[in-house]
Order: C-alpha cells, then sequence, then structure tokens
C-alpha cells in the first residue's frame, strides 16, 4: 500500500468529423487509423452533412461547383497511394443523408461492424464513383458488409435515426465546425487535410495536458 493515489489512466478520445462524399475525409481516415495504432487513442465518428438540401437525386459536380483543380486532384492521388486507397472522381454529387443512416444504424450494431461499413460506404463513392444516395447502392454495400439488407431497408424507412443525426451536426456546428474534414483533439478543433505529423503533435499536447492534471489532482497541495 502507497500514500500515492492512484491515477486511473485515460485514454484520450478525438472526435471526427465527416460526410460520405468528403473526398478528403476519406483519405484522412488511414491517418487517423494510423494514430490510434501508435499511440492508443479512441477515434469517435461523427457524422456531419455537409449539403442536407441537395436534392435526393444528387446533383452534378459542375452546377453546384465542387470541382477539383488539375493540382488538388494530383494532391489526392497522392493521399490515396499514401494510404492504399482507391480513388475516382466522380462528376454528380449524391445527397449522402441516406448514406449516413446506414452507417448509424451499423454503429449500433458494434465498433467492429460498424467501422467496416464506414470505410465500405467511402469507398463505394470515393474509391469506385458509385451513388451512396441510391437505396439499392447501399443495400449492396450493406449486404456485402454482412448485413441483414431487409433490417438496413428497414432502417432506412422507419427515420428512426433522423434526430441523432440531427443532434451530431448540431455538436459539430456548437464547436465551430464549418467544413470537413475535421477534428476535435482534446480541445484543438483542426479543420481541413492536415500532414500526420501536426494531428500527432496536437495529440501529444493533449497527453501533456492530462498527464500535467492528473499529476496534480493525485499530489494535492497540503
Amino acid at each position: 500500500m502507497t500514500d500515492e493515489a492512484a491515477v486511473p489512466e485515460v485514454r484520450p478520445r478525438i472526435l471526427v468529423f465527416f460526410d460520405y462524399v468528403c473526398p478528403l475525409c476519406y483519405l484522412e481516415w488511414p491517418r487517423l487509423k494510423r494514430l490510434r495504432e501508435e499511440h492508443d487513442v479512441e477515434l469517435f465518428l461523427v457524422p456531419f452533412e455537409l449539403r442536407p438540401q441537395l436534392s435526393a437525386e444528387g446533383a452534378s459536380i459542375e452546377d453546384i461547383g465542387a470541382g477539383h483543380s488539375e493540382h488538388v486532384e494530383e494532391y489526392m492521388r497522392r493521399l490515396a497511394a499514401e494510404g492504399g486507397l482507391e480513388i475516382d472522381f466522380p462528376g454528380f454529387m449524391p445527397n449522402s443523408h441516406r448514406a449516413l443512416v446506414v452507417g448509424e444504424y451499423a454503429r449500433d450494431l458494434g465498433p467492429e461492424i460498424h467501422e467496416r461499413v464506414h470505410e465500405a460506404i467511402f469507398s463505394a463513392f470515393n474509391g469506385r464513383g458509385e451513388d451512396i444516395g441510391r437505396e439499392d447502392t447501399l443495400l449492396r454495400v450493406a449486404g456485402e458488409c454482412g448485413l441483414d439488407r431487409t433490417a438496413v431497408a428497414e432502417a432506412l424507412a422507419s427515420g428512426g435515426y433522423e434526430e441523432r443525426l440531427h443532434r451530431f451536426t448540431h455538436l459539430g456546428i456548437d464547436m465551430g465546425v464549418t467544413a470537413t474534414p475535421a477534428a476535435l483533439v482534446c480541445n484543438q478543433l483542426m479543420i481541413g487535410s492536415r500532414p500526420y505529423e501536426v494531428v500527432e503533435r496536437a495529440l501529444a499536447e493533449c497527453l501533456a495536458d492530462i498527464e500535467g492534471a492528473a499529476g496534480v489532482d493525485a499530489n494535492p497541495a497540503v
């Protein structure tokens, strides 16, 4: 027995704000997984619908002005190669709402299934240019991940995830998220694509703050 108070180990959490139609969110994911592997950090996925007013049928990239320059596309190809990902540049923008619903349904089945479905939806659009606004596309992707297609169709039809998605969106807004990709590392909000070293440094600062606070709490002044 010692006189020192035991200090519980704290696992830092990063809130990862994303939309499935955000290619940089897709390309950032391998970096975040690497961070989790190397530093034992928790990644909590937060859906943030970028274009809630978009037609259910989607729209052309040209019509909504969401195209990329050749320079940006080359940068994205480099990120894809770095992360071992396929990359495509579709000429249309799907409405992502149904895809986000499927992601939330998968969340309720456990973290392993959630992550598998999360990656599969991302890849379907950003890697292969598939229309993830279509229910048949989402049901096929879900089935390929081992989900019950009938149950997924019922989840899409029920409206049961609308309130959760609404709360997630407002969580992002309240925290100052204006675009994706975005990540909240402790109290530091990072918007946009960042080099791995930048995110790693933010995490190191977070861990230092946690350890400092724990040290103060464990050894109070007498």
